[in-house]
């Protein structure tokens, strides 16, 4: 994510004072003027490196950011982008965005994901940024201390994707070059967890928190929806590769589709609307660091086993001196025993 979000350390920042300059005043001219384009470009350039953060615990940071006050202001769902290209750029531009989609918020649900989606491409529509997915995506990332988002740079590329969250995060950027608007988050274009406060959050306005992402839109004429204007760049360009290539473990064709509807709880049968709103935040999903086969939740150490089933022989008999037997994975009946049996 934009920062410190997902299955490593992410984020999208800003950590400049924002002023609408003179030349952003609206105008009866329909299109953004030459000057406007240059002054909005000027605006969201040279930004600072990702790391500067407050000195606070992740208990510190969210008691803050939890006081901090969301900012009333209107907006509206941002515009359809519909991804025309040629087959290799459409290959790149779908995998730049599932990366950002998974390494950013595999453990945030559905909604989690698609709003990540919808912020790289507010982003990729605003003229201060790149005019691709994989631009947007990979923004600075040769710059060890300005990349955009940091997952990027940050080694979290040599860790083995989970299939069954890759599968997931795919979908949701399958459909959000289809079309599809998370209208959640307006036209946010930065985000960061919840545990963390950098210093660019106070020159935003924060909108929205979906799960553990607190999500920001450039204050002023910038954060306006007439300000995201930009034309996509028609092709995409090649991301750097990863000190290390890693395999990207994804499931058989025949089942990827139907394994990413289950977990999204898309209704596969029925129609999809253009424009989603953010369902009843559903439970996290577990990361998984692939590298150590090991189960996470939300950072903490891996869950303890459940036991195995019991044998029939080591059921007690009951009441009326009928041997009991013990539970299996189909009985879900309330009010049993916690023996097992």
């Amino acid at each position: 994510m934009l920062l410190f979000a997902g299955l490593g350390a992410a984020g999208i920042y800003a950590g400049w004072s924002l002023r609408t300059p003179s030349s952003m005043v609206q105008t009866t001219s329909p299109l953004p003027t030459a000057a406007q384009v240059a002054a909005e470009k000027a605006a969201v350039s040279g930004l600072p490196p990702p790391d500067l953060l407050k000195p606070l615990t992740p208990d510190e940071a969210a008691k803050e950011n939890a006081e901090r006050p969301f900012v009333s202001r209107a907006d509206t769902p941002a515009a359809r982008f519909v991804l025309h290209t040629d087959a290799d750029d459409r290959d790149r531009a779908l995998n730049c965005l599932t990366q950002a989609v998974y390494y950013e918020a595999a453990s945030e649900g559905a909604d989690g994901g698609r709003a990540v989606a919808q912020v790289v491409l507010n982003r990729m529509r605003h003229p201060g940024y790149p005019a691709s997915v994989c631009g947007v995506v990979y923004q600075g990332a040769e710059r060890p201390s300005g990349c955009q988002f940091t997952f990027t740079c940050d080694g979290s590329l040599l860790r083995a994707p989970v299939a069954a969250l890759w599968a997931r995060s795919r979908k949701i950027a399958e459909k959000a070059l289809a079309g599809d608007v998370f209208a959640a988050v307006g036209h946010a274009t930065h985000y960061h967890a919840d545990y963390v406060l950098p210093y660019w959050a106070d020159s935003l306005d924060k909108t929205v928190q979906i799960g553990r992402h607190i999500f920001y839109r450039l204050r002023g004429t910038l954060g306006d929806s007439r300000s995201f204007f930009q034309r996509y760049a028609g092709s995409e360009p090649l991301p750097p590769k990863p000190e290390t290539d890693t395999a990207v473990v994804i499931p058989p064709a025949a089942v990827t589709d139907q394994l990413a509807s289950a977990l999204i709880s898309d209704n596969v049968a029925g129609a999809s609307t253009d424009v989603e709103k953010a369902a009843v935040p559903p439970a996290p999903a577990p990361l998984v660091d692939s590298l150590h086969g090991t189960l996470l939740a939300d950072g903490e150490a891996a869950p303890v086993p459940s036991p195995r089933h019991k044998r029939t022989a080591d059921c007690p008999a009951s009441s009326q001196g009928k041997q009991l037997k013990p539970l299996t994975a189909e009985d879900v009946r309330a009010g049993v025993s916690n023996s097992g049996c």
